[in-house]
């Protein structure tokens, strides 16, 4: 019995171990998702009620364009894909601005190739806790932009 005491220790601190890198590699980023997803305008637009942006929302907007960039650089780290996304939303965005990506997608609305993303954003001198909506073409034009 006294054997197996130090492996259940040992056992219990590895999936410690695991469970903290799972969960720490995944708390900077937006979410990822790029699985062909078909959308309307009025089923993109409920991503504003399902996208998650508690990982942020208690920052102050003065520290979104740090945490942006760290979105930005944390989405190029998944994916050739992905990265190319990153990219065009450097381009795309001004570098300073409030919004901070929290999810990120490559879909189709409407037949044609798009990029979704929602973002937390907030007043100036307050928090990020409001989101907005962005449908770009793959070029960075827009196509739909909403905000709650």
């Amino acid at each position: 019995m006294s054997q197996s005491h130090p492996r259940i220790i040992l056992a219990t601190l590895l999936m410690l171990f695991l469970a903290w890198g799972v969960t720490g590699c995944s708390g900077t980023g937006p979410t990822w998702v790029d699985e062909g997803t078909v959308y309307t305008t009025a089923s993109v637009a409920r991503l504003l009620d399902t996208a998650d942006i508690s990982r942020v929302a208690d920052q102050p907007t003065t520290t979104a364009t740090e945490l942006r960039h760290k979105a930005l650089s944390s989405l190029r780290k998944q994916g050739d894909s992905a990265s190319a996304v990153a990219n065009m939303l450097t381009s795309t965005f001004e570098p300073d601005t409030r919004g901070v990506p929290v999810y990120v997608e490559k879909a189709s609305l409407d037949g044609t190739s798009v990029v979704v993303v929602v973002e937390a954003t907030g007043p100036k001198s307050g928090k990020l806790t409001l989101k907005r909506l962005w449908v770009l073409a793959e070029d960075g034009s827009v196509i739909l932009a909403r905000s709650r």
